[in-house]
């Protein structure tokens, strides 16, 4: 089959088949992209923080009674409060924090090593008693947990705060060293001293700071007292209806909220599950019309020329030298549109990533979309083009 007929017919028709390439090409660009954010969204749902997420409880006790506006006597509730929820059979550990694995948030700081260099790192931080670790379910790698007597609430205290910070944390910062019994400085130059490191930990920011994480000693009682409570496996529908009693028992001016960790993990992920839905769809649908604008060119084609094919046919051309010539005019225009598509789709990816922090595109992506997009030029060519091999030649060439 030679190019220079199929070349001129092209040319003869550029609009109609320029307007197919640059349908291809977006079609390529969009795939692509959107295969890489389903496969990015997939990965963050896939991500595991190390807690024992299965199992832990969210409280909040929010109050009304105007006795909490007392300090002391809002203190004196946390502790009675830690005191009774520990004492439920089932519960594995109790801590009153501001810390709330999965909200996609959270409280953050930059600190500085005391006595280093002055360089500050991002990092999350978090005010909790003690029992942090073990109602998370996470794990102290060296140095000691946090004690009662770290706590400190007086709000004029000039003491340094003693804190608990993650193992990537104390690789970022002291570069492959302990951690344990050195000092950070906050942005306020305010000292806290590193009693313990532990692993692992994940929670997701909105900046890239997942990994790292600073655990002041103190209570959580200005607008109403949060707890992480860790069960038993398989405990969590019996106990979590007694931890409420028990708390209005201990104090009954105030309401109280839960929401297990799963549930806080499952609102997480809501948009990522819409974006993964809707980016399928958009595959699906522009697949589907770049299909059908295939068959629609290809069909148009056929049906214009019903008497070159006849002519041709008359002439001894057999029906897998016409069907030859469309697959063969198809193979061209689609790869015109993939050359291009190639280009789009890097290109498109270099925005995404430059403007809203996305996945870099995979070549394995691109090579898999090429694939799909030629059979489906194929699949779609050969539908029409079948059709022109079963004209008659006597039919094909009578006028009009």
């Amino acid at each position: 089959m030679e190019f220079g007929p199929i070349i001129r017919a092209l040319k003869r028709n550029k609009v109609r088949f320029l307007l197919i390439v640059v349908q291809i090409a977006i079609t390529l660009a969009v795939v692509t992209n959107a295969i890489t954010m389903i496969r990015d969204e997939g990965q963050k749902m896939l991500k595991r923080s190390g807690f024992d997420d299965d199992n832990i409880v969210w409280v909040r006790s929010k109050p009304f009674s105007p006795a909490f506006k007392d300090q002391a006597y809002r203190i004196s509730t946390v502790n009675a409060d830690l005191r009774a929820i520990q004492g439920i059979p089932g519960v594995v550990a109790v801590a009153n924090t501001n810390f709330l694995p999965w909200q996609g948030g959270g409280s953050s700081g930059e600190m500085a090593v005391g006595g280093g260099d002055g360089s500050k790192y991002r990092t999350q931080t978090y005010t909790t008693t003690p029992g942090i670790l073990d109602a998370l379910g996470v794990h102290l790698v060296s140095g000691r947990l946090l004690r009662d007597t770290d706590l400190d609430d007086d709000p004029n205290s000039k003491a340094p705060a003693t804190v608990i910070i993650s193992r990537d944390l104390e690789k970022l910062m002291f570069n492959g060293k302990s951690a344990v019994g050195r000092q950070l400085l906050d942005s306020g130059n305010s000292i806290s001293n590193i009693v313990g490191v532990f692993d692992p930990f994940y929670n997701p920011y909105g900046w890239p700071i997942h990994e790292y994480a600073v655990m002041f000693a103190g209570h959580v009682s200005r607008s109403g007292a949060m707890y992480l409570v860790r069960v038993k496996p398989g405990t969590m529908k019996q106990i979590a209806p007694l931890i409420e009693k028990r708390m209005l028992q201990a104090n009954n001016g105030r309401n109280i909220q839960m929401q297990t960790i799963d549930e806080i993990k499952d609102r997480y992920f809501t948009q990522g599950r819409i974006v993964r839905g809707a980016m399928s769809m958009v595959i699906s649908l522009i697949v589907l019309v770049t299909g059908l604008g295939i068959v629609g060119v290809t069909a148009f084609s056929v049906t214009e020329r019903r008497k070159q094919i006849g002519t041709r046919r008359a002439l001894g051309a057999t029906k897998g030298a016409v069907l030859r010539y469309f697959l063969l005019e198809n193979w061209i225009v689609t790869n015109a549109g993939l050359i291009l598509g190639v280009a789009a789709a890097y290109g498109l990816n270099i925005l995404l990533v430059t403007k809203t922090a996305g996945a870099k595109l995979d070549w394995r992506f691109v090579v898999a979309a090429v694939v799909l997009l030629w059979l489906q030029g194929i699949i779609a060519t050969l539908i029409p083009a079948m059709r022109a091999t079963r004209f008659s030649p006597v039919i094909a060439t009578r006028g009009e």
